[in-house]
C-alpha cells in the first residue's frame, strides 16, 4: 500500500520596499479567514505554515510572523506586523533636505538614511536571535565581497557561527542598493558579512525555499 507523503506548507513573501504593505495586508485578510474558519481568534499565520521564506520587506514580515511571545506563541498578529510599515513607513522612507543634497537625489549616495529603519527593527526585535524564531525560515541576502548568496535559516542557527540577531538579518535582506547602505553584520561568533538586499538574485524566494 502506497504511503502518502505529508503535506509541507511553505509561505513565500516577495520583496518590494514600502510596497510590502500589499502582501502584508493580503496576509492580514488570510489570517482573519483562518480565525473564522477554525473559530480560533488567536490563530496566527505562523501556526498554519511549516516554513516561511521572505526577501527584503518579505524577509522583515517573515521575522515578525515567527517572533515568539512570552508564552512561546507568535508575538505579532498579521495586522500588528504590517503596522511596522503603516506606522513607521513615512519615517523609514522619508528623505530630508540634507539627505537629498548629500545623495544627489540618489545618484551620489544611498537615497534614504538607514537610521530610522534600524531604530524600528531594534524596537520590534530587540536582541532576539535567528535560532529563537518559532519555525524554519529562509531569508536571502547577497554578500558583496564574496559575491555569493547568503541564506539565513533558523535550522542552521543551532550552530552559533550561523546565528545572528534577527534585527541584523532584517536589515541585511532589505538593504536595497541605491536605497539603503550595505549592511555590515556579524554572527554570534564574530564572523563579519557585508550584505545587500536578497532581491538582487531572489526577489521571489519560493524556489530557494
Amino acid at each position: 500500500m502506497e504511503q502518502k507523503s505529508k503535506l509541507f506548507r511553505i509561505l513565500s513573501i516577495d520583496g518590494g520596499g514600502i510596497r510590502g504593505i500589499i502582501p502584508g495586508q493580503v496576509l492580514v485578510s488570510v489570517e482573519k479567514k483562518i480565525q473564522i474558519k477554525t473559530q480560533k481568534p488567536d490563530a496566527r499565520i505562523a501556526d498554519y505554515f511549516d516554513m516561511i521564506a521572505g526577501t527584503s520587506t518579505g524577509g522583515i514580515l517573515t521575522c515578525l510572523y515567527l517572533t515568539p511571545g512570552v508564552d512561546g506563541k507568535p508575538k505579532f498578529s498579521a495586522d500588528e506586523a504590517v503596522q511596522l510599515y503603516l506606522n513607521r513607513g513615512h519615517e523609514i522612507f522619508d528623505i530630508s533636505i540634507w539627505q537629498k543634497l548629500k545623495s544627489g537625489a540618489g545618484i551620489l549616495d544611498e537615497k534614504y538614511n538607514v537610521d530610522d529603519l534600524q531604530n524600528a527593527l531594534k524596537e520590534y526585535f530587540g536582541d532576539l536571535k535567528l535560532g529563537q524564531l518559532l519555525k524554519p525560515c529562509l531569508i536571502p541576502a547577497y554578500e558583496i565581497f564574496m559575491r555569493e548568496a547568503k541564506f539565513f535559516n533558523q535550522m542552521d542557527a543551532k550552530n552559533e557561527k550561523d546565528n545572528f540577531f534577527v534585527r541584523d538579518i532584517a536589515r541585511a535582506t532589505s538593504a536595497a542598493p541605491t536605497y539603503f547602505e550595505c549592511a555590515r553584520i556579524k554572527s554570534m561568533t564574530e564572523i563579519q558579512y557585508y550584505l545587500v538586499d536578497g532581491g538582487v538574485f531572489a526577489n521571489n524566494p519560493a524556489l530557494c525555499a
